[in-house]
Order: C-alpha cells, then structure tokens, then sequence
C-alpha cells in the first residue's frame, strides 16, 4: 500500500513518499526548515502548472474510459516532472503510481477511486490558487506577529466557530489522518498520512497554533518565515541566492553598518585608520610601525568608547601619534 507521511521534529519538517508500496522503505524522503513546504507552496505559480494538470486529467481520462494504456503512461510522465516542482506534489505521482501499477492486474478500471482522483485533478487548477489565498489569509488573522499579536490561539478562537471560519476567505480545517509514533531516537511525534494536498496544508497551520508559532516578513526578502527561534527575529534563514549569505546574515551586517555609520568615534578612527594604511603603499611607513600604531589607536579608541577620553582629545591623539 502507498504512503505520504509528514512529520515535525524540533526545527525541521519531514516528508517520506512510497509508491511501491514499501513499507520501511521509503523511496522519497526529505528534511526541510519547519514550514518551509507550506511558505513555499504560497509562494509558487499555480498559473504555470495548470497546462500541465490539464494534460494529466486528459490522459488519464482516456486511460479508464477507453484503457488506453500509452496515455496513461503519459500521465504518470508529466507526474514524473511535475512533482520537482514542489514536495507537495509529490504526493500526486505516489497516489497515481500507486493506482496506475493496479490497473494491469486488477479489472476495475473506471471504478469510483478512478473517478474520484480524476475529479481532484480536473479541480487542482482551481482549488490550488484558492489554497494560497486561504493559507495567505490565516497567516495576515492569525499567525502574523505584527498585526495578530503573540498569541495564535488566541486570534484561532477568535476568526473560527468550532471548525468554521468566520472569514470566508480562511482556509477551512477538516479531520486529518493522524498516527502518533516514533519518528527518531528517542522521540515521537503525531504524524501525518496524507491523502491530499489539502491535508499537508491542514497539518501546517494546526501545528503553527499548536505550538504557538508565529511568522513575520522577512525586511530584507519581503517573504514570509517562521519565528522558531526569537520573536523579535527581523530577517529570514534563506539564502538571497544560491551559494550566498542569507537575509539574516545580510541583516545583521546592515544594521552593523548602520551602527557604525551614526558612531562618530569610530568614524574619526576609521578615517585615520585609512589614512595611515595608504602611507604602507607609498612607502611613508613600514608595515611593522603601523600594526604597532593600529593596536595602540584600538587601546584608546576603548578609552573613548567607554568615557574615559573625550572624543575632541581622541580626534587630537589620532592627528598627532
């Protein structure tokens, strides 16, 4: 039998795939930062995979209205490179691999689980955008640090009646498959078989007002990231690129910058500091004099920093040592 788990532990989200039916032996299994599938899942183009959907539903139409079996090997091709596109999909290509296997050795083709997938595919294009705007809803009411507050039950009571939102446009929680079982050395966690797309996204927000957890945008990307950590945290743990620091990196220099910017004693030191390195190329002092003179200018730099030495008498020492 397939499988779909999902699973948080401390920072991190897993997820572990079987299409063959394996169990114990996932043939997918990913570790990602805690929420990033579902931030990143707000943040993708459904408009570009809707062609794709589209020639998917088609195929594996034919596939158990007429057994057109090249269609449906069709099918699970473009599945095959749509679930690169996000982890998530993933969970498609397991499902219909899973159902395609069967077809050559059962004969229900046409049967209502046949129907049912052909269904959801033939709503994804729809029900995908409508999910972000849902997920993006619950984010700005009940999880945003700055306008919901630090208290995400608080604001989830608040915008819910038992399970119906009060809000239209927020996403709508239905019972989930939940197990509770050891997941690492030493620890369990609930886990989630999931069954849909819809049920990963379920399982994300619930956890987030579970344990309390709120997201803020990022001031460097604008993207939204879970506050795990600090709740005072300003920047995200992505990179700006590939292979670069991240935003929270690049934040800290920044606001290291700006500080140092606005000190007017570093400012009189780094200046003279400058000054004197250029004098090594042209050859006014060796490199020996001016270490010994950089240590000595940091020892009274110190004494400004801490009041000890004004910063006139420290502009007037850097001017004359």
């Amino acid at each position: 039998m397939w499988y779909a788990k999902m699973y948080f532990s401390e920072k991190k989200e897993f997820f572990q795939y079987d299409a063959a039916g394996t169990q114990g032996a996932p043939s997918v299994s990913r570790e990602l930062p805690f929420l990033e599938s579902l931030l990143s899942f707000l943040e993708m183009d459904c408009e570009e995979l809707v062609p794709t959907l589209r020639r998917i539903t088609e195929n594996w139409s034919r596939l158990i209205s007429e057994d057109d079996r090249q269609a449906g090997t069709n099918a699970m091709a473009e599945l095959g490179q749509l679930k690169q596109r996000h982890i998530y999909l993933e969970l498609l290509y397991v499902h219909w691999y899973d159902r395609f296997s069967k077809l050559g050795v059962f004969n229900d083709r046409g049967s209502d689980e046949d129907r049912q997938m052909l269904d959801e595919l033939r709503l994804l294009p729809e029900r995908l955008p409508l999910y972000q705007k849902q997920i993006q809803r619950f984010l700005e009411l009940v999880l945003n640090v700055d306008n919901a507050g630090r208290d995400p039950q608080q604001q989830a009571s608040r915008n819910y009646l038992h399970n119906a939102p009060k809000d239209p446009e927020l996403f709508v929680f239905h019972p989930i498959p939940l197990s509770f079982e050891p997941v690492e050395p030493g620890r369990c966690s609930p886990v989630l078989y999931s069954g849909s797309i819809a049920d990963m996204i379920d399982y994300c927000l619930r956890s987030c007002v579970e344990r309390g957890v709120t997201v803020r945008r990022c001031k460097n990307c604008g993207r939204w990231f879970p506050q795990t950590g600090r709740v005072s945290a300003e920047y995200c743990e992505r990179p700006v690129a590939p292979g670069q620091q991240t935003c929270r990196e690049m934040g800290a220099f920044q606001q290291w910058t700006k500080k140092q910017s606005d000190d007017l004693v570093f400012k009189v030191y780094r200046k003279e500091y400058k000054r004197r390195f250029a004098w090594i190329r042209a050859g006014r002092i060796s490199d020996t004099d001016f270490y010994a003179w950089s240590e000595k200018a940091r020892e009274e730099k110190k004494k400004c920093d801490s009041g000890a030495l004004s910063l006139e008498d420290f502009t007037a020492w850097l001017r004359n040592s």
